[in-house]
């Protein structure tokens, strides 16, 4: 197999050293390479149920050690640029993603926590670099044997790239296994963003000091650190207040285009400012992510940019398997494996750690165990920043390189350990260990109703569901009803519905009822189907207006289906018979039967609609009748046992309004006055004789009765 590989990297380089390609054709053909490496390093990780990442970089590592040489210096200048970018936008979606409002349930432990384990990883990681230096020295290059490190501030730059996790990894591997919301998926996002927000600045002090250790110090020696720190402050203050209006201005010109555009925008302008302001251009992206994180545009970005972020992010993973040199690790692999065991450990043993110290039992401590392996992607900026400002040698470079991508690949598959060790732990020496006294708290959505589209029909619903106090959330794709739903005050997200970080947002996989009301048939349907992946248990209630419509909707299992034109002409049907004298009553009991019998054709046999029918049934035999009392009605003064109007007419009073008080239920001594508003229920006949009681008090004039028949 070897001397085969050989031979197809041979039959490579011979044909690239023949080609006159100008610098146009290297970086196609560098960018084809890795989109082609992508698809077939994802394709064979999906296949074996893997994270697409690890194909990624595997898949990297051999085409890197195959072909790299090939593709000449502008190529792998190419690759290398491809792969800042990607890092770049990788970072400003995982900030995008980071929401104070889930990271607040376990902020102790993840802003503390994290903080303690990166001082303590720190220290650590630097040890095991001094130890390294204090060994007999490598030999790197031929005969002549070069140091590792060569200042104390490389020793402190080894330490910087292995204090953080890699976020990209630990989401990746838990959105896989649907463990992202739970209490120990909460822990772990939220220390690992806090991790990476540290790296940076710890990289920029320690950089000023190696820059400072070699001048003559001063003033402008610490510009640069000035600056790197009054660009954070300006992006958590002034970035905070003015980026979410340029999203704003952005989405008003409803163009997912020209919002994706403005989106990537930011993130690639912030990180040029970063650059500008001595701070790494992928920083200044994370920041970007996360200022806009939490605004009323967070989620519609990044689901905007996820199909973008996941490109570059194939770019930058198959970009650092490219990097690798093979041959050194195969030359150092005793090193370089030693290294990935002790910089994990030096990472994970003190997460596991500081989460017991925490009181977070069961499994949190051993996820962070063995979740919390891979080495962040921020230690690739790190160094690269290391080597340009010549802090760190190339052969620590490539060495740290090599652990870092090795870290990688090892973490999803060490992860898989956690299920069973934990299972291990509960049977051996925590068979007695009490359950941890931290829970989530419950979601604001849990059991709700998702409202997607349909503008002020939406609106109306949602207000219904505001005094029944029932939850729901609307998903809002324009923006003009998302503005105006913001107005009034409901719960709206903005966003496509077709993706499922909108859907994520809508906590569809929680929902009780999901109601589409988008124009195009097909989005809507496409909507149930990814609820519905999400959420198999989930009812839908969907409007037709044609019986063409209705038919799709039976043969996609919609559960409730409105006929809309047909519910419009029942409506218009009652006001016209309200018009011509006859009464509610009358109407409602004619409108229930034609109902009825349209929609028994969909829903013949069902239990839970022959229930209905029957409920309908009886509704139509009752009327709730309000009358206001004359001044010179003979219930006036009276109590109700003392006015009769049980036995008079069979009609019960169930309410009386007397000074704008409501009294639901009365007693049998409460007096009526005259002004009251009276309630009273009863069958049709009965409402009539209770009507001739009303009227006859009133000098025998009918038409002076302020009366009102409700249907129930």
């Amino acid at each position: 197999m070897g001397e085969y590989l050989t031979r197809v990297r041979s039959w490579f380089l011979e044909l690239t050293s023949n080609m006159s390609a100008t610098d146009e054709e290297a970086i196609l053909t560098a960018l084809l390479l890795i989109v082609v490496t992508g698809l077939i390093g994802g394709a064979i990780a999906k296949k074996l149920r893997q994270p697409l990442i690890l194909g990624y970089i595997l898949a990297g590592v051999a085409v890197g050690y195959l072909f790299k040489a090939g593709l000449g210096e502008v190529a792998n200048t190419a690759v290398n640029s491809l792969a800042n970018v990607g890092v770049a936008l990788l970072l400003f979606s995982m900030g995008l993603e980071f929401s104070k409002k889930d990271i607040r349930p376990v902020s102790r432990v993840a802003v503390f926590g994290a903080l303690a384990q990166v001082f303590f990883t720190f220290l650590a990681g630097a040890g095991i670099a001094w130890m390294l230096s204090r060994s007999p020295r490598i030999n790197f290059s031929g005969d002549t044997r070069i140091p590792l490190f060569d200042s104390r501030v490389s020793l402190f730059l080894f330490g910087v790239c292995f204090v953080s996790t890699s976020t990209a990894v630990v989401l990746k591997t838990l959105s896989s296994k649907g463990f992202e919301n739970s209490l120990s998926g909460r822990v772990m996002i939220g220390v690992s963003i806090v991790q990476d927000l540290t790296v940076m600045p710890l990289m920029l002090l320690i950089c000023r000091l190696g820059a400072l250790s070699s001048s003559e110090g001063g003033f402008s020696s610490w510009m640069p650190l000035l600056l790197s720190s009054a660009f954070m402050v300006l992006m958590l203050t002034v970035g905070a207040r003015y980026l979410p209006k340029l999203t704003e201005h952005a989405a008003r010109l409803e163009s997912k285009e020209l919002f994706l555009l403005s989106i990537t925008g930011i993130a690639l302008v912030s990180g040029a400012i970063s650059v500008a302001m001595e701070v790494s251009f992928s920083f200044g992206a994370f920041l970007a992510g996360i200022v806009l994180s939490d605004s009323a545009y967070g989620k519609k970005a990044l689901s905007e940019l996820s199909p973008v972020r996941d490109f570059f992010a194939m770019l930058f993973f198959v970009s650092i398997g490219m990097m690798l040199d093979v041959r050194y690790l195969g030359a150092h692999w005793l090193l370089v494996a030693v290294l990935v065991v002790l910089t994990g450990l030096a990472r994970t043993t003190f997460l596991a750690a500081v989460t017991w110290i925490f009181k977070y039992r069961n499994v949190i401590p051993v996820a962070m165990f063995f979740g919390m392996f891979p080495t962040s992607e921020i230690a690739f900026v790190v160094i690269g920043t290391g080597l340009k400002d010549s802090l760190i040698t190339s052969e620590l470079y490539s060495l740290i390189l090599c652990v870092v991508v090795c870290s990688m690949i090892a973490g999803p598959i060490i992860n898989n350990l956690t299920t069973p060790v934990y299972s291990l732990l509960r049977r051996t020496v925590w068979r007695n260990l009490r359950s941890t006294g931290i829970v989530l708290p419950q979601p604001d959505l849990d059991g709700h109703m998702v409202l997607v589209g349909g503008g002020r029909i939406s609106r109306v619903i949602a207000h219904v569901l505001i005094r029944l106090n029932l939850k729901y959330v609307i998903v809002e794709p324009s923006y003009d009803a998302y503005r105006e739903a913001h107005a009034e005050g409901v719960n709206v997200i903005y966003g496509d519905p077709m993706s499922d970080v909108i859907l994520a947002a809508a906590r569809i996989g929680s929902a009780k009822v999901l109601a589409p009301m988008i124009p195009k048939l097909e989005e809507s349907l496409a909507v149930v189907e990814l609820a519905r992946k999400a959420n198999p248990d989930i009812r839908t209630v969907m409007c037709a207006a044609s019986p063409e419509i209705e038919k799709r909707l039976s043969e996609e299992n919609v559960d409730e289906i409105i006929l809309s034109n047909f519910e419009v002409s029942l409506e218009l049907t009652r006001r016209i018979l309200v018009l011509n004298d006859i009464s509610e009553a009358r109407i409602q009991n004619y409108l229930d039967s034609v109902r009825a019998s349209r929609y028994k054709p969909m829903l013949d046999g069902s239990p839970a609609f022959a229930l209905a029918e029957k409920i309908r049934a009886f509704h139509g035999l009752i009327a709730l009748q309000w009358t206001q009392i004359q001044p010179d009605s003979p219930l006036a003064g009276r109590s109700i046992a003392e006015s009769g109007v049980r036995s008079r007419t069979g009609m019960s009073i169930v309410g009386v309004i007397h000074d704008g008080k409501v009294d639901a239920n009365p007693r049998p001594d409460t007096v009526l006055y005259a002004g009251d508003l009276i309630a009273a229920i009863g069958n049709e006949e009965q409402a009539a004789a209770f009507a001739l009681l009303t009227h006859s008090a009133m000098a025998g004039s009918p038409e002076s009765a302020t009366t009102m028949t409700i249907q129930i």
